[in-house]
């Protein structure tokens, strides 16, 4: 469970900003907080604000940690670490760290504490704690030109894991690999708890879809993972009755003759099922229609993407991570598919959701607390700044957020001076 966020001098976020998901004092909606052990947590939380603002930069900068932690320790001697992405509109930025940590809750039900400080080569900093009975206490903590300093509980390789780290690679990645056991579910929570889209329409796109859910569609092993696939869909005004997945008749296909065995063989394999919906047809109730997935909709096809990714989280207590949550989606199915989180019925396993959107129907005191709300905005030098909506003062609880906000009186909003523009729509050629 991701409990607060920390980024510093990465993209539009030069100054340090944080993100609380943890609940304030404020009364209500109850089911939107979730409680693992001592710790409250909030279950849902969205980012709004204009165009450039900096939201999906926040995604990012959760990416680019999640992405270190995973492959940093494949790094070579003298690789870059590809996500150094200083803020750029100020020198003296390109000779700073970027700084990004998370305190979150991993699956032994432990509150832990994970920061690290990183230039274009080499981490310069990088610490561990966890919070045995509520106290911090160090793992490991990892200092430029210095020995690591570790904790009196830290368990695994200490000195030959420290020998062999290069500059440019996580200590708790190759700690991991060496079975580690203080790192393990730390770590086992950037690999397994964290499912982070800050790019998501790539993911939308058919081929992904048919390679993430149409052999287990059609695998029994996941039945139940298809029966409640098929019962979210139905049940969401599609007009789909049915969802299937068929194994494709490669024999009809003639793949170029200068394609290797190899190549096919794997395509073959990737793309092995295809979706199928089932539409009643309107002449006869009783005969179904049979749909290529491409045939649906866009906001199908998104739908049928959210619905693998939600089903997914919901079962295994993961945080999902996502940019334009809404896209292509009706904002009544948008805020379906939020409160299937907020819901202990359907939501048991303690998963998460953060998201951006522009959707300002969510806004409208039915889905969210004003803790769980944060606006991005970017000052007259380009630095994103946050806020949270629970912060904003003369807000009441029946204060209708939506309208103020749209209205500009919250701010992040876009303000749009289109003088010149017009001025040189009317000039002559």
């Amino acid at each position: 469970m991701l409990l607060s966020i920390y980024i510093e001098n990465f993209r539009s976020i030069k100054e340090p900003l944080t993100i609380d998901l943890t609940p304030t004092s404020l009364k209500g909606f109850k089911d939107n907080l979730g409680r693992i052990n001592r710790y409250k947590y909030l279950k849902t939380g969205v980012i709004y604000g204009p165009n450039a603002s900096g939201k999906s930069n926040i995604l990012r900068a959760l990416k680019a940690l999640e992405y270190l932690v995973n492959v940093s320790g494949e790094y070579k001697p003298g690789e870059k670490i590809e996500p150094y992405e200083p803020f750029k509109l100020c020198p003296e930025c390109a000779k700073k760290p970027t700084t990004i940590g998370i305190e979150f809750i991993a699956k032994d039900n432990i509150k832990y504490s994970y920061f690290i400080g990183y230039y274009e080569k080499s981490f310069i900093r990088e610490e561990l704690y966890f919070f045995p009975k509520n106290h911090k206490t160090l793992l490991f903590l990892r200092e430029k030109e210095v020995p690591i300093k570790f904790g009196e509980t830290y368990r695994g390789g200490q000195k030959t894991i420290e020998n062999q780290l290069l500059q440019n690679q996580l200590f708790i990645t190759k700690a991991a690999v060496n079975n580690s056991l203080s790192v393990q579910a730390p770590f086992l929570y950037f690999v397994k708890s964290l499912v982070i889209y800050p790019f998501l329409e790539v993911y939308r796109e058919n081929t992904l879809l048919k390679r993430l859910y149409a052999s287990r569609i059609s695998d029994n092993k996941h039945a139940l993972f298809a029966d409640r696939f098929n019962k979210l869909i139905c049940a969401l005004d599609t007009g789909i009755e049915k969802i299937t997945s068929e194994e494709v008749e490669w024999e009809k296909y003639k793949f170029p003759t200068n394609i290797s065995d190899n190549i096919r063989k794997k395509i073959q394999e990737d793309f092995k099922y295809n979706i199928k919906t089932y539409h009643r047809s309107y002449e006869n109730e009783q005969r179904l229609v049979i749909f290529d997935i491409e045939d649906e909709s866009a906001g199908t096809q998104s739908l049928l993407f959210m619905a693998g990714l939600i089903l997914d989280a919901l079962d295994e207590g993961s945080v999902i991570i996502v940019d334009e949550f809404e896209k292509n989606l009706h904002p009544g199915i948008t805020q379906y598919l939020i409160k299937l989180f907020q819901n202990p019925i359907t939501n048991p396993n303690h998963a998460q959701l953060l998201f951006a959107t522009h959707d300002i129907t969510q806004l409208n005191n039915q889905v969210f607390r004003r803790d769980q709300v944060w606006f991005t905005e970017k000052d007259e030098k380009g630095i994103t700044t946050i806020f949270r909506c629970s912060e904003i003062k003369g807000l009441r609880l029946n204060t209708p957020i939506d309208k103020w906000y749209s209205s500009g009186r919250l701010g992040a909003t876009p303000i749009i001076n289109d003088l010149d523009f017009l001025l040189s729509m009317q000039s002559k050629k």
